[in-house]
This record gives C-alpha cells, structure tokens and sequence, in this order.
C-alpha cells in the first residue's frame, strides 16, 4: 500500500507498523528509506534477509536530545553537527551504551546517526520515541530504487510512506566524527 507520508493518520499508521516490528519505505531528504525500530532486533533481521546482508545500520534521530541517549558527543562536536542537521547528513560518532539492538552496530563502536531535514519522519521518530534503521531501498549491493514506481515493482508487499517526489539523490554525505580529525567518507547531497 502506498500513503501521503505527510497526512496526519499515515504518520499514526507508519508509527504503529514500527512498533508493531514491521517494515516500512518512507521519503527523507535524500533517497527512499527501509525503517525499522532500531531497538527491535527481529524486525533487523527481517530486513537483513530482505536486503541480503549483515552490516552495520545507520539510524534516524528526531533530535539532539534523542541523539545524545545513543551517541558520545562533545561541545566541539555538537558545534559541528549544528551546522549541519538536520540535513543531508549522517554523523559516525562513538555509540553509548543504550537499548539500541546490537545488529545495527553489529560489532562497532561507532554508530551513523541521521536528523533528515524532512519533518514527516521525525514526526514517526518522535511519536514511538525511539531511533528507525535508515538505509537504502535496494538488495546488497544493487542501485538505490529512487522511483516509486520501481520500489512498488520490486517491494509490493511492504507498506510505501511517500512525498510522491522521485528521488535524485547521491544520498547523505557521510562524515566520520568518531576521531579528533573529522573526515568524509562519502560525498553525498550534503556540502561540508
């Protein structure tokens, strides 16, 4: 099924298929999402078999405050991502100790966090109160989908939250703050 991403009951329902440990596929920023409850590990592994593959996840955060409970950030740091989140970004920071499922670190001691400039998702971040995987619509190591009309060809099944806008997109530009020198590791749509 595929709905309005930005109409009042589709975030309640996106919401619920979260807590509910289901998948979904939602607009951001940048390219289409998969999102699970990044605390919930067998809604991870449905969608490591769905995307075939086990690797560390990034996720999404609605806020600093949400941010801080799962990663390590110092004034310095947190002078930075302000310059830049929300936005095209994702932050690899030292991760803390939280109820954050282990499979989306896997065996890391850092974690990619993401603060779209995109109020929808934050909207279904904030209202179960806790982090969503964010990670491309695609099989391991196949092109993003960044149609609709291919996510539904490909994904019939998994419920479709949408902006209706097709996505040309790089993706989030991936900068590593984990060590003292700061450093890109992917030049995506964001300019740092």
């Amino acid at each position: 099924m595929i709905y309005e991403i930005e109409k009042y009951q589709n975030i309640d329902l996106a919401s619920q298929l979260l807590i509910d440990g289901k998948i979904i596929i939602y607009s951001t920023d940048t390219l289409y999402g998969f999102g699970v409850d990044a605390t919930n590990d067998i809604a991870i592994e449905r969608l490591n078999k769905i995307k075939g593959r086990l690797q560390p996840y990034s996720i999404i955060v609605d806020s600093f405050i949400m941010l801080k409970k799962y990663a390590q950030i110092s004034e310095n740091i947190e002078g930075e991502l302000q310059k830049i989140l929300p936005g095209p970004f994702t932050a690899i920071l030292n991760k803390k100790d939280s109820d954050l499922s282990k499979l989306v670190t896997v065996n890391l001691s850092t974690v990619g966090v993401r603060i779209p400039n995109f109020k929808p998702i934050l909207q279904i971040v904030n209202k179960i109160n806790r982090p969503i995987i964010t990670t491309s619509v695609n099989y391991h190591k196949q092109s993003s989908l960044n149609t609709l009309e291919l996510i539904v060809e490909e994904f019939p099944n998994i419920s479709i939250f949408t902006d209706y806008k097709n996505k040309a997109s790089s993706g989030s530009t991936i900068i590593d703050f984990s060590s003292r020198l700061f450093k890109i590791l992917r030049q995506g749509d964001g300019i740092y």
